[in-house]
């Protein structure tokens, strides 16, 4: 996963000591898959980390979401982190949900 330079400072900035960005997967949403972000302590191991202060929440996640980009949005009223998937995973309008490839 790429983590752009928009994404990195603003997580810089928003988490402390031994805190981590926990990217995931859920069901739910228009497209089947709800994608999580969570704040999380930064654990010992080391397989799900993306970079730095960013891991993915279990190996789900890892496998459908390691190709797309972590962007962070920062336009008039709107400010979020936005997790953009790989090419060919379908992405609803709200950019929260998305579905798997077949």
């Amino acid at each position: 996963m790429v983590i752009t330079e928009k994404a990195k400072g603003q997580l810089d900035s928003m988490l402390g000591d031994g805190e981590c960005l926990e990217i995931g997967l859920r069901g739910g949403g228009c497209n089947g898959l709800i994608v999580t972000l969570d704040k999380a302590t930064v654990s010992a191991s080391k397989e799900l980390v993306v970079a730095g202060n960013v891991r993915f929440a279990d190996e789900t996640a890892q496998l459908y979401l390691s190709g797309g980009e972590l962007d962070y949005q920062d336009e008039g009223f709107s400010k979020a982190f936005l997790v953009n998937p790989a090419e060919g995973t379908a992405k609803c309008g709200c950019g929260n949900s998305i579905s798997l490839p077949s």
